[in-house]
């Protein structure tokens, strides 16, 4: 009988702690009481609630599933092992995804219409700004060719001898800004899309995982 007491006034105290936030005290207290009393569900099940409330949900999963083992039928020990398993479980966004969720057809077009653009409206910053830079400017030395023919020869022969005038190097380098300028864009629109695909996956499946969550805690409420 002076055990039971002395476990309750353990209790008692741990349960003070808890509730006036001295977690780490609550801890050592209720694990004193656990080796008193280790078949005792409610005291795994307060333990949990002192590792969830310090964070430590791995902690607090196992004090709860401890908590189910040795009393099946406590349903306040199961609502809060799935809760704190969802909260384990659920995906952290990366950093790069933005906020607010983005339409792919409509990165898509963007940069189709300026290239970079698309990336922009993904909130990739740097990367439209790379894309928009390296295509004008692989584009502005291509198109530069065909403004000096247009301006000053419209003859085939002409235009034959200018390009023979040309060096190796520069005809190559007129080649690859042309390359470069079109796989560029091409890039900025595919890029664009596919990231914005990804994007919007991503913040569903967390929508998802926090609607059940929630769905699942307020049902355990009622």
């Amino acid at each position: 009988m002076k055990r039971d007491e002395q476990l309750e006034r353990i209790l008692t105290r741990a349960n003070i702690e808890r509730v006036r936030g001295n977690f780490s005290v609550a801890k050592s207290l209720l694990e004193q009481a656990l080796q008193k009393a280790p078949d005792r569900a409610d005291i795994h099940e307060l333990l949990g609630d002192v590792h969830k409330a310090t964070g430590n949900l791995k902690s607090a999963l196992e004090c709860y599933k401890k908590s189910k083992e040795l009393d099946p039928s406590r349903r306040s020990a199961e609502e809060k092992f799935a809760a704190t398993l969802l909260e384990i479980n659920q995906p952290s966004l990366p950093e790069e995804v933005p906020f607010l969720p983005k339409n792919p057809n409509y990165a898509a077009i963007f940069s189709a219409f300026l290239p970079g653009a698309g990336q922009i409206y993904n909130e990739q910053w740097f990367k439209g700004f790379i894309m928009l830079t390296v295509t004008l400017s692989s584009l502005g030395y291509f198109l530069q060719f065909f403004r000096q023919v247009r301006t000053k020869t419209i003859s085939l022969g002409q235009i034959q001898q200018l390009i023979e005038q040309s060096s190796v190097f520069e005809i190559l380098l007129l080649l690859f800004s042309g390359l470069l300028a079109f796989s560029m864009w091409t890039w900025s629109i595919i890029d664009a899309y596919k990231t914005a695909c990804r994007f919007q996956q991503l913040q569903q499946k967390s929508q998802t995982l926090n609607q059940e969550q929630i769905g699942f805690q307020e049902g355990g409420k009622k």
